[in-house]
């Protein structure tokens, strides 16, 4: 099993983007981008900015460029 080290502040410090995805894909399959986006939509709610990114990082790996996380609302425009 896999052990963190203890000097760790990110998930970045523990694999890259392409290893999350390859561990998600086997864990979860098809559902591996959902889970990742609900990584990152956790890790924004927790206000946790540099986990958010690296869970937006796993998801375009995983092949989801938008992972559920609200858009910016456009201006509207009269």
């Amino acid at each position: 099993m896999f052990e963190a080290p203890f000097d760790w502040n990110s998930f970045w410090d523990l694999a890259t983007p392409e290893e999350a995805a390859a561990t998600f894909r086997e864990i979860y399959g098809l559902a591996a981008a959902e889970a990742a986006a609900e990584c990152a939509t956790a890790a924004k709610n927790d206000d946790r900015a540099t986990d958010h990114q690296f869970w937006l990082a796993v998801s375009a790996v995983l092949g989801d460029s938008n992972p559920k996380t609200p858009a910016e609302p456009t201006p509207v425009q009269h």
